[in-house]
């Protein structure tokens, strides 16, 4: 990680050590760890597309989709 990217991390976007990213690659796999380095920002960048470009279901609605929730089912 270069020092750019621990710049732009806050608070509320902790920056953990190396020896949990190793773990996290250990157990999950390197794309999982990749993934998990990356600051908050990019990573709700990424899955806001997904959600936009998907038919992927809302988990932040009160509702699941098949009882009248969703995004595009007020």
């Amino acid at each position: 990680m270069n020092d750019d990217q621990a710049t732009n991390r806050g608070p509320e976007d902790p920056l953990y050590s190396d020896e949990y990213y190793e773990f996290l690659e250990q157990q999950f796999g390197p794309e999982k760890a990749a993934w998990a380095r990356l600051p908050r920002a990019e990573r709700e960048k990424e899955l806001t597309w997904i959600h936009a470009n998907y038919d992927t279901p809302d988990d932040l609605d009160e509702w699941p989709p098949e009882l009248g929730g969703g995004v595009f089912n007020p």
